[in-house]
């Protein structure tokens, strides 16, 4: 075998190698990346579900403020 033929598999075996491990570190870091977006996700779920109560507790707190607004107007309306 001559030895261009030799230096042309040699060749290609090293750049199959080189591609292997930068798709595979490509690989790692996508994973990495997923895992963390599973985790914003989550949060986003809890975030999600402690705030949709919000709209009943806000109508309750504008109720008591409502009394309290005609409460004062009363007393201002006295003097």
């Amino acid at each position: 075998m001559p030895a261009a033929a030799v230096f042309s598999i040699v060749l290609a075996a090293l750049t199959i190698l080189v591609l292997a491990a930068y798709l595979l570190s490509i690989a790692r870091i996508l994973g990495r990346i997923n895992t963390k977006l599973r985790a914003v996700n989550t949060g986003l779920h809890v975030v999600t579900e402690r705030t949709e109560p919000v709209g009943s507790i806000v109508e309750g707190i504008n109720n008591d403020l409502a009394g309290v607004d005609n409460a004062l107007r009363a007393v201002l309306g006295r003097r």
